[in-house]
């Protein structure tokens, strides 16, 4: 089996793998299962996948990719690093309040998924923490962003605000509210973080 092969039905499984914990839930779907919904053998399955919470670090490696190039396809639509900077923070809080597999996993079994999510050094904390903070750097050496700011620092700080709105349901302000989410991305990351204008 080629290399292209061999990704495209490591692909195939972790998709049917999402489409399960989506339907069945994570802690009720088998390994059975899954093998069942990519249409492959059980045999198949565990030559990728040594067992279930090998499957399940692995979808969460994929997502934390999707994750990046969800950021950084915000970024490249805006005018300017610190606008872009904004929209990325946007993307980011509905990413993971619209994900069916994060959000199943949370409602359903938080004890099975969220530590697995929010554990700094974790595919998706990570993912999240460089993106910002190369992205804060970025808009340092555009004269955007102020210099006394250490990105990490505020890298974390930005994740840790995304990740508020994936564990805690929603109070005054609404993610699925684009003015008002909009109108935060411009208080914490635009005031917050940009150079202020004279």
């Amino acid at each position: 089996m080629t290399g292209n092969a061999r990704s495209n039905r490591r692909e195939d499984l972790l998709a049917a793998a999402a489409a399960c914990f989506v339907e069945t839930g994570i802690r009720k779907t088998t390994m059975e299962d899954v093998a069942h919904a990519a249409g492959a053998g059980k045999a198949t399955l565990y030559r990728y996948f040594a067992n279930k919470d090998a499957l399940i670090d692995a979808l969460l490696e994929r997502e934390g990719q999707r994750f990046r190039r969800r950021l950084q396809r915000g970024v490249e639509q805006a005018d300017s690093v610190l606008a872009g900077l904004q929209d990325a923070f946007v993307i980011g809080i509905r990413f993971f309040t619209e994900h069916p597999v994060l959000g199943r996993g949370r409602d359903e079994d938080p004890a099975l998924l969220l530590e697995r999510i929010t554990a700094y050094r974790g595919p998706l904390v990570d993912a999240g923490i460089d993106w910002f903070a190369r992205q804060i750097v970025a808009g340092q050496q555009a004269g955007q962003i102020r210099t006394d700011v250490d990105p990490r620092v505020a890298a974390e700080v930005l994740m840790r605000l995304v990740l508020s709105y994936f564990t805690f349901p929603p109070m005054v302000l609404r993610p699925d509210d684009d003015d008002q989410i909009h109108q935060l991305a411009r208080e914490i990351v635009g005031r917050g973080l940009g150079v202020a204008r004279a």
